[in-house]
């Protein structure tokens, strides 16, 4: 059976479909409902596909980036108006800050993302990339051409940026208040089914039901 409800009342690691996506909720934050595509995209596509660029593996101004901003304007639209412009840390795996925090609408996750939330991530059918890089050209012995991608069985690997063998699978900041659609076996009401009034009102009317004044 299908209901709708806010996406603030979503539990953690419950999946949820908007516009026809199936998303799994990570975390429910000041900034928004943090979620993930429930799969990768079905198409693989380079993180980065100009090879001159020298920080290849930066996010920010990425190939993956782009295509999946495009994806969201073009093809779900409700989903890119739920977005919500947040912060991305771009720490590489050695540590280099080089890349900031800057603003992002469509995301993936990073490492630390993929570390935090784990147990609530599902296996996906297609391998994907994550947002962080190896290392950067500042760093010794760098290379600004690798980044993280996650296996289908959950592992974590590192490989050249320009490899068109990996998914994007987009991980965004969502309003709260949409409202979304979950999957639920039972027609009965649960207690998150009711608004704080509502429970009050009843837990009220319970108190005069069973009220004897001798």
């Amino acid at each position: 059976m299908k209901k709708t409800i806010e996406l603030s009342r979503v539990r953690q690691g419950e999946h949820f479909t908007l516009d026809g996506v199936e998303w799994v909720k990570l975390d429910e934050t000041h900034m928004g409902a943090f979620v993930v595509a429930a799969d990768a995209l079905p198409n693989n596509c380079p993180f980065e596909s100009d090879d001159d660029r020298e920080d290849a593996n930066n996010f920010c101004g990425s190939h993956i980036a782009k295509e999946m901003e495009r994806w969201l304007r073009d093809q779900h639209k409700p989903i890119f108006e739920a977005t919500l412009e947040r912060p991305i840390d771009l720490t590489t795996m050695d540590g280099m800050t080089d890349y900031g925090t800057p603003l992002a609408v469509a995301r993936l996750l990073t490492i630390d993302d993929y570390r935090k939330y784990r147990r609530f991530i599902p296996l996906a059918s297609r391998p994907f990339w994550l947002a962080t890089g190896w290392t950067t050209k500042s760093s010794p012995y760098s290379s600004g051409y690798r980044a993280y991608c996650i296996s289908t069985a959950g592992t974590v690997h590192n490989s050249n940026v320009c490899i068109a063998i990996f998914a994007p699978r987009p991980a965004l900041y969502l309003k709260s208040s949409i409202l979304v659609s979950i999957e639920t076996e039972e027609e009965q009401k649960s207690i998150r089914d009711y608004t704080d009034t509502e429970l009050m009102d009843e837990l009220y009317r319970r108190r005069r039901a069973s009220y004897d004044p001798d």
